[in-house]
């Protein structure tokens, strides 16, 4: 990280800023250093009282306990005035307390001083931590803009397409009546994809019926050599009612299919789709591909799903991966945003 970036080096910027500003009026006054010495002593108590209250004061008005804030803001306040009053009493001005000031004009004037300057420097690091997390923000919605750019890019790999559209001039040849709906599946599939991808949150509805126009088009694909299953449930309300992010579980799908091809032993595919009051729990189980037959990518695969649901559910997730000799499993256990709040 660059130094000027640096929390220090923030810190004492704005520390000698606000200190030129307070000795701006007495400038003209600082003939030595002894007199540099005490302005620059009297503005140290000054920022320590607004950096206490910064950081032990000030979250106790945060949090809404206002009768201690008010109490410990007073208390802190009289107390370093009474240093500041003590310290020009004896060091810095004592001709001014031999005039016309008096003790009590003198602790008046430094209690609005300190209040003025607490409340000032507390402004200045309040709008640059709006600034810093408003800048984080930004960042962050960068890089999911693209990661899901990335992920769009990716999803549904191409050999899908070229197979599935050779599958489809079979079938035109040999079963030409089911073309039609074949070509609509593909085409609300495809649809989907593009349109989604402009969106924040889709309905659970949504994106079942886009898995299940996949599985529909996977087994075309695959015709009986591989058994697929799957359930998903079918209570049009609750699916109306919950919101996701889209695109979101067509990776754990597509990995059931691409890595699931066996020659040696029985090829399968199952997909349990589960929605329980604000938790959708996704299943995926198929059969482990042979040794001469599997992907590297699916490692790829899960990276690129763990870190869009760290960006858009962290801390509201589980997703566990169980392997054995004949089977890989996936759950993936998500909780859900209604509807109307987004």
């Amino acid at each position: 990280m660059k130094f000027y970036k640096s929390k220090f080096f923030e810190e004492l910027v704005i520390f000698i800023a606000m200190f030129v500003l307070t000795m701006l009026h007495e400038w003209m006054k600082v003939d030595t250093f002894i007199d540099l010495l005490k302005g620059l002593i009297f503005f140290i108590l000054l920022y320590s009282q607004a950096q206490l209250h910064r950081h032990l004061i000030f979250p106790f008005f945060l949090s809404q306990r206002y009768g201690v804030y008010i109490f410990l803001l007073f208390i802190s306040t009289l107390a370093v005035s009474a240093m500041l009053l003590a310290l020009d009493y004896f060091w810095i001005a004592p001709e001014l307390f031999r005039g016309e000031v008096s003790l009590g004009m003198g602790m008046t004037y430094h209690f609005v001083l300190c209040l003025i300057s607490t409340f000032t420097i507390l402004s200045l690091f309040l709008i640059k931590q709006y600034s810093r997390e408003l800048h984080n923000r930004n960042e962050t919605q960068l890089l999911l803009s693209q990661m899901n750019l990335k992920y769009l890019h990716a999803q549904l790999n191409p050999h899908f397409f070229f197979n599935l559209f050779n599958n489809l001039y079979g079938v035109s040849l040999t079963d030409p009546q089911r073309t039609p709906s074949l070509i609509l599946k593909l085409s609300q599939l495809m649809r989907y994809q593009l349109e989604s991808g402009m969106k924040e949150r889709v309905t659970i509805g949504e994106e079942i019926s886009f898995i299940e126009n996949y599985v529909a088009m996977e087994q075309e694909r695959t015709g009986k050599r591989c058994e697929i299953s799957y359930n998903y449930p079918n209570a049009d309300n609750l699916l109306a009612t919950y919101s996701i992010a889209p695109l979101i579980l067509i990776t754990l799908v597509e990995n059931a299919f691409k890595h699931s091809v066996t020659i040696t032993n029985r090829w399968f595919v199952n997909i349990l789709i589960t929605l329980d009051d604000n938790h959708l729990i996704v299943e995926t189980r198929n059969s482990e591909a042979d040794e001469k037959l599997k992907n590297p990518s699916i490692g790829i695969g899960l990276v690129n799903i763990k870190e869009r649901l760290n960006m858009l559910y962290p801390g509201s997730y589980d997703l566990k991966v169980l392997a054995d000799e004949s089977t890989y499993t996936t759950t993936l256990k998500l909780t859900l945003n209604a509807l109307s709040n987004g």
